[in-house]
């Protein structure tokens, strides 16, 4: 019987003492069975027992034994646990975090136990009021925000990474190239490949080409991604969809000259698999160089350049 109800000057009974003793203290028993046995004759509501085989202490409610944390211990798991109740605690083993289930009247979920806090992924949580999230394919910062009323919760951005620069790759070609095609093909060595970190994200080509020609010629120049042809005019009859274009013409200085030829282009290469940039090259008829004039005669008045290309990844 519970203290409260003995009577002043009462004389207890070693029965009484007993009851009183199961009512207040922690049991402890091997399991739910054994302690089945010895207490079936003698329930009574508020009788805290532990259990062994499980670890859990369990209040007596007058019909059933149920978890005084209210819905269950912690599962230690690299996995959020199956069908939780809520209040249930998970120790995420995977990442040293813990979380508590949680039913907002409209939803249920697990949410940070320690409160608000940064979770850094490629892609957003299910968020809960406060909770920050770091997108690690672009370090942008997000917070997730109700609006006043309730009407509705998302993701908004907190420092947005957006237009910002997330890599720089770069291929400086110092060798010589030459060829007399009249197709285009590749520049040897004037490419360079990059992982975009994001479908989002778009590549920033800047090139510096440094060409020349015997004389009389007409040298068209293509950037490419992989194998198609990027940042061209439209198609026109049979002339050269091209991305820059130079006329040599030689007169008297013919084979001395040395054009540079910039291309620039933002592209929006939509993947995250490793894409490769090139120029190819193509003259009407003749020969053309790269890095040195065509006459190229060994003083030191004739020069010899180097061409790069580079690449920039710009959060989108």
């Amino acid at each position: 019987m519970p203290y409260k109800d003995f009577q002043v000057n009462e004389i207890l009974t070693a029965a009484d003492v007993n009851n009183f003793l199961m009512d207040q203290s922690v049991m402890v028993f091997a399991d739910a069975a054994a302690r089945t046995t010895a207490l079936s004759a003698v329930l009574a509501e508020g009788m805290l027992t532990y259990l062994e085989d499980t670890n859990v202490v369990q209040v007596y409610d007058g019909t059933a034994w149920t978890e005084i944390s209210g819905g269950g211990g912690v599962t230690v798991s690299d996995s959020a646990p199956a069908s939780p109740s809520e209040g249930d605690l998970w120790w995420d083993s995977g990442d040293g975090k813990l979380f508590v289930y949680y039913d907002d009247g409209s939803s249920q979920q697990w949410v940070d136990a320690a409160g608000p806090s940064v979770a850094v992924q490629s892609s957003a949580p299910t968020g809960y009021e406060g909770q920050l999230w770091l997108d690690d394919t672009d370090g942008s910062m997000y917070v997730y925000y109700t609006d006043p009323g309730g009407a509705n919760s998302q993701w908004i951005g907190a420092v947005s990474r957006s237009g910002g620069i997330l890599q720089v790759v770069s291929t400086t070609k110092t060798d010589t190239f030459s060829t007399s095609s009249t197709s285009f093909t590749d520049i040897t060595g004037l490419s360079a490949s990059i992982t975009p970190s994001s479908t989002s994200s778009k590549i920033y080509v800047v090139v510096s080409c440094n060409a020349s020609a015997d004389s009389d010629r007409l040298v068209n120049l293509r950037l490419l991604r992989d194998s198609t042809p990027i940042s061209i005019g439209d198609a026109a009859g049979s002339r050269s969809q091209s991305s820059a274009y130079f006329y040599e013409n030689g007169g008297n200085n013919k084979g001395l000259q040395l054009h540079n030829i910039p291309v620039t282009f933002l592209d929006s290469p939509s993947t995250t698999s490793t894409v490769e940039y090139k120029i190819d090259i193509k003259t009407n008829t003749g020969t053309i160089t790269v890095n040195k004039t065509h006459s190229d005669t060994d003083t030191a008045d004739y020069p010899r350049l180097a061409s790069t290309i580079t690449l920039m990844e710009v959060a989108g």
